[in-house]
């Protein structure tokens, strides 16, 4: 993600699930975001959300019944 601090991809580096990569999204002020391709492999532990830099990044985990 872009901000301040330059081009980021530590939410993608602290994924202990290696869940999260960087895409392009038009429309977006970082111009990219981090997205779960695999949401189900997705553990919830919120590291991604604890490791970023800005508020940028907000992390809501939906489990299923």
């Amino acid at each position: 993600m872009m901000h301040a601090l330059g081009m980021c991809t530590r939410c993608v580096q602290a994924c202990p699930a290696n869940v999260l990569e960087i895409i392009s999204r038009n429309g977006c002020k970082a111009k990219q975001i981090a997205f779960v391709p695999r949401i189900y492999d997705c553990v919830g532990c919120n590291i991604c959300e604890a490791t970023c830099p800005t508020d940028f990044l907000s992390v809501c985990v939906h489990y299923r019944d």
